[in-house]
């Protein structure tokens, strides 16, 4: 346990995991105001920049890597405090924040937040990282709130919740932009002045870039803040037509989360959601279901193909040149089926669904995590895992299956 003592102004970066307990004195960290009496946890992942609204007191507790380290003038902190408070003067609406990976973004975000939250605005964070959800749960784009200022947006309750599906956003980028810009509309609508859009760090490559134009396109924002001086440039012409774009240094020293690290705090946030979760069952001729060509297709007697197929079949579907076939199949005659018309033959061994990482939720609402526990077509129903009590219009179904230690694995559907 360390005894930190602070001047007024003064600052310090920390760097979890550890435990700070304000002794006196008032600290600020990102934007909200942590009192005598107060105390915060930076977790192993993360690292907070503090600073001493007034001469202050506090008791540190630390293990493992923890460290403390002086902020100095030069330190990209105090023009980031800058930048935010010149937008929070500005009046935008809708803010948008760009960024690699473990450069700052989410800080930065949850400055913002806690800045306007401070000054009165009803204020909502979307968070667009599939992969590093803080808000939602992995796979999700989600807009959250609070009641009051927060260390960070992880504190953040869903207000609004859509399913991509992935953790990695490559293959789902025109959703992703069009589900962003829903949720802001939708925060909007339920009255939240502001709203600010955590993106992903995907900005690597080409096409990387050409996925965030087509979210700022989607979101026409009133500001851009792009951390990192070439990404302020491959984003300044928006400035020509009315968006304000801002530019701030990443941080001299970035605290990256491994592999590993990533893939257990998404089991974490998996826990949250589904652990526990009381079975529900759906009748599937009253839902929609995407994701899954099975259930999508039109049902085939299944008496009609059994002579073609070696074993049981449980149920079938066709679509246009596709057949598919669920059940314990063991091969089948491909040429006799082609001369049917079913070019593609798609067959699922009963049980594959198990642990399928799903969603359920109204048609065109929010939506919420569910895994399957089991595809019972005797009953013609889906069995799921969810703590979502709401009407279920829609199953969205992934390509992910959880494991019992909520780690992902990918499966072909």
């Amino acid at each position: 346990m360390v005894t930190l003592k602070l001047a007024e102004g003064e600052g310090v970066k920390l760097y979890g995991p550890m435990s700070v307990a304000v002794l006196s004195g008032k600290l600020g960290l990102y934007g909200k105001v942590v009192s005598s009496g107060e105390r915060f946890v930076v977790h192993k992942a993360r690292n907070y920049v503090v600073e001493a609204l007034s001469t202050c007191e506090l008791e540190v507790t630390m293990i493992d890597e923890s460290q403390i380290q002086p902020l100095e003038l030069e330190d990209p902190y105090w023009e980031k405090k800058k930048v935010v408070e010149e937008i929070a003067d500005r009046g935008y609406q809708k803010i948008v924040v760009l960024g690699c990976v473990d450069c700052g973004k989410t800080a930065l975000v949850t400055m913002i937040y806690n800045v306007l939250k401070g000054r009165g605005h009803k204020v909502a964070v979307i968070d667009g990282d599939v992969g590093q959800a803080d808000i939602g749960p992995p796979g999700f784009v989600t807009a959250g709130t609070s009641e009051g200022t927060v260390c960070w947006i992880s504190e953040l309750k869903p207000i609004a919740m859509r399913f991509i599906g992935d953790i990695k956003p490559q293959h789902f980028t025109h959703t992703i932009a069009k589900e962003l810009s829903r949720l802001a509309e939708k925060a909007l609508v339920l009255g939240y002045s502001k709203v600010v859009i955590d993106t992903d760090g995907w900005v690597g490559d080409e096409s990387a870039i050409a996925y965030k134009h087509r979210i700022v396109e989607e979101l026409k924002p009133d500001a851009i803040v792009a951390i990192g001086e070439d990404l302020q440039k491959l984003f300044s012409k928006y400035s020509k037509l009315g968006t304000a774009v801002y530019t701030v240094k990443p941080p001299v020293h970035r605290k990256t989360r491994s592999r590993e690290e990533r893939r257990m705090l998404r089991s974490f946030k998996y826990r949250e959601y589904l652990e526990n979760a009381p079975l529900v069952r759906v009748r599937l001729d009253e839902v929609i279901v995407y994701g899954l060509p099975i259930l999508q297709g039109i049902p085939v007697e299944g008496s009609s193909i059994a002579n073609l197929i070696e074993g049981k079949v449980l149920y079938a579907s066709r679509m246009p040149g596709a057949l598919y076939v669920y059940g314990f199949v063991k091969s089948f005659n491909a040429e006799e089926l082609k001369k049917l018309g079913f070019e593609k033959i798609k067959t699922y061994q009963a049980g594959f669904e198990k642990s399928l990482y799903c969603a359920v939720g109204a048609y065109g609402e929010s939506e919420y995590p569910c895994i399957i526990e089991k595809l019972d077509f005797e009953k013609g129903e889906a069995v799921l895992r969810t703590k979502y009590t709401g009407k279920i219009d829609v199953i969205k179904v992934s390509k992910i299956r959880l494991t019992q230690d909520y780690l992902e694995e990918y499966v072909e559907v």
